[in-house]
């Protein structure tokens, strides 16, 4: 957009004088190297001068009724919800997501952890598992492979 296409729509609210601080003073600036937008500026105050030599006339008694029978009656505005009930509805909402937020911190209840050996599993084998029980409630994906290869190099050995 160029400076003179920016000042041709400011102009309208110039002339009728709404423009104030560094608007005004830039359309003024540029005014007065611009003999195209002197011209615009002129012919919005011959338009404006016409419009106000125009006298105001009543509209004939039933007009606006007529116009109101035409387009039908106006749509009515949606009605607006109580303000009590959006903030209940908020505060159920953030009640409920404070208790997700609770339920998830919590430990799943599961208890203390089981050991379930087979019964041929000898004593190495048993301490092994002893040994890695801990951690494996930590880690459970790490821990147990790391007990499957133990369980791997044991049956090698036999």
């Amino acid at each position: 957009m160029t400076d003179r296409d920016h000042i041709v729509d400011r102009l309208p609210d110039y002339a009728v004088g709404a423009l104030r601080g560094r608007a005004k003073v830039r359309v003024e600036s540029h005014l007065a190297e611009c003999a195209a937008c002197r011209r615009e500026l002129a012919a919005l105050a011959r338009t404006g001068e016409l419009l106000n030599s125009l006298a105001l006339e009543e509209a004939p008694s039933g007009t606006w009724e007529a116009v109101r029978e035409k387009i039908g009656e106006p749509r009515r505005a949606a009605p607006r919800r109580p303000r009590l009930a959006w903030g209940l509805a908020m505060g159920v909402v953030a009640l409920l997501m404070v208790a997700v937020g609770i339920f998830l911190q919590r430990p799943l209840g599961l208890g203390e952890p089981r050991l379930v050996v087979a019964v041929e599993a000898d004593e190495e084998m048993q301490a092994t598992i002893q040994g890695h029980l801990p951690t494996m409630w930590a880690a459970p994906l790490a821990d147990e492979a790391a007990v499957g290869l133990r369980l791997a190099a044991l049956e090698n050995n036999e």
